[in-house]
């Protein structure tokens, strides 16, 4: 073959365009298939991607193909992101209608002119059904029933006043903030612990961080009134982690009420039906937890109420009762007077005639008993000026004793106390110290270059002390 046979790539190029476009001019293909590497590019409106067909066992490709979605195409995929809430991103499972293209700088890709968004929602679905079978027939604690799931967590009972909270949310989340706001500035002044634990609550396959999280909890040991799991809105596919089954098995089997507030506004997630208790977005999930709170507390007010009101009907029955009481008190008081202040009448009457006997007769045994004591007295009256006169001659013989004994005590104590007086002390050698001002016997508060006045049987020594040495009593040089 010689040089002058030689084309250049372009024309090769060309001819494969010229190929492919006489092959598949005017066709178009529905195809089932994989998004990956899609990005998009916001100033011309256009998607990039790939399309990859994988194995059914090892999850391995085994086909792709380059592909683009502008003009009629991106309009398309705009439209399937509204039905859907799901982005048009990377992992999604599509059917898509493509037409071939080549382009001989950029090569072989395929236009993406339309996209069906009800194989998409089926596909979910019909993942999201599988899950839910595999919890109902693994788990008996998760009950199908005809409002939903009945599940351990749901099966537990809220205690009656929310405080404490676990929240497992996404660090600076929206979705928390609103949560937290709107349980601190509750219209009712009540109060909250919130505790957060924060992770990753988007994607399917951080799962494992969010069930992290929950083990995290329940090994604090802190007796939460309630967990509340949060999330903002966001695409379908965000969503994906809480229809994860693992998840959903361990809400639906956790020991503290689990209340969901997840942002997504079309479906009810798996972990949604799981838990005790499912609203819409985070803040609704707070106000759920204020109704909870201030139902509590319009019970205690209505009871409060009832008793009030009960109080007041039995005190005016008991008023009514007391003044008939009143009544009959005192109808019966005045009738009862009247009869005994008639037997009173008659007992003064035969009283009278009772004390002139009594007084007759006592007045005669009175001068009897009179006329018996006044000769015992006179014996008793003699016999005891006797022993007053055998007493007063005893009391001179003691007192005499007495004062003898005494005065003895007086001397030998006057002889002790000249003894021990301090000039008695001064004359035997001893000294006085005084250290400012004051008699002392310890030098603790005495230093060196201190003046001191040492008191003598006959003179008051003035002195400046320059030497201090210790002394226990022992020597003998004294």
């Amino acid at each position: 073959m010689g040089p002058e046979n030689f084309i250049t790539l372009s024309q090769l190029n060309y001819q494969i365009h010229q190929a492919i476009s006489d092959r598949f001019k005017g066709q178009t293909f529905w195809v089932v298939a994989d998004v990956t590497s899609h990005s998009f590019k916001t100033d011309k409106k256009i998607h990039y991607f790939e399309l990859v067909e994988k194995g059914e066992k090892n999850s391995a490709i085994t086909a792709k193909i380059m592909g683009k979605a502008w003009g009629e195409g991106a309009i398309h995929l705009s439209d399937f992101e509204k039905k859907t809430g799901q982005r048009f991103t990377n992992n999604l499972h599509v059917l898509v209608k493509v037409s071939v293209d080549y382009h001989p700088l950029y090569g072989l890709s395929v236009n993406v002119l339309d996209i069906d968004v009800n194989f998409t929602l089926g596909i979910l679905e019909q993942q999201r059904n599988a899950t839910l079978k595999r919890l109902e027939a693994e788990n008996d604690f998760i009950i199908k029933t005809s409002e939903g799931y009945s599940t351990l967590n749901s099966r537990l009972k809220l205690p009656v006043v929310i405080q404490r909270v676990a929240v497992i949310s996404a660090s600076n989340s929206a979705g928390n903030e609103d949560f937290r706001h709107t349980l601190q500035h509750n219209d009712f002044g009540y109060v909250f612990q919130i505790d957060d634990y924060y992770t990753i609550v988007q994607g399917d396959n951080n799962a494992k961080l969010f069930l992290n999280k929950l083990i995290e909890v329940y090994n604090s040991g802190i007796k939460y009134d309630a967990v509340v799991i949060t999330r903002g809105g966001g695409a379908q596919s965000d969503f994906l982690i809480f229809d994860n089954y693992s998840i959903g098995r361990a809400v639906a089997k956790f020991p503290i009420p689990v209340i969901t507030g997840i942002g997504h506004q079309k479906n009810v997630s798996i972990t949604d039906m799981m838990a005790h208790t499912n609203t819409k977005t985070p803040t609704k999930a707070a106000e759920f937890i204020i109704a909870h709170n201030r139902k509590f507390e319009l019970a205690l007010l209505s009871l409060q109420q009832h008793i009030v009101i009960k109080s007041q009907q039995l005190f005016l029955n008991q008023y009514k009762e007391l003044e008939l009481l009143k009544k009959n008190i005192s109808r019966n008081s005045t009738a009862l007077l009247a009869q005994h202040k008639d037997q009173l009448y008659d007992m003064r009457q035969r009283l009278a005639g009772y004390v002139k006997d009594i007084l007759h007769e006592k007045k005669q045994q009175l001068a009897l008993t009179w006329q018996r004591n006044a000769s015992l007295s006179q014996n008793l009256i003699e016999r005891r000026r006797n022993e007053m006169f055998f007493m007063a001659a005893n009391l001179k013989v003691f007192t005499a004793g007495y004062l003898k004994t005494s005065t003895l005590n007086l001397n030998h104590m006057q002889k002790s106390i000249r003894m021990m007086s301090p000039q008695n002390i001064l004359r035997k050698g001893y000294a006085v110290v005084k250290a400012k001002g004051k008699i002392t016997s310890s030098t603790e508060q005495i230093k060196e270059g201190d003046q001191i006045e040492v008191i003598l049987y006959d003179s008051i020594l003035k002195t400046t002390v320059t030497n201090k040495r210790s002394y226990d009593g022992r020597d003998t040089d004294l």
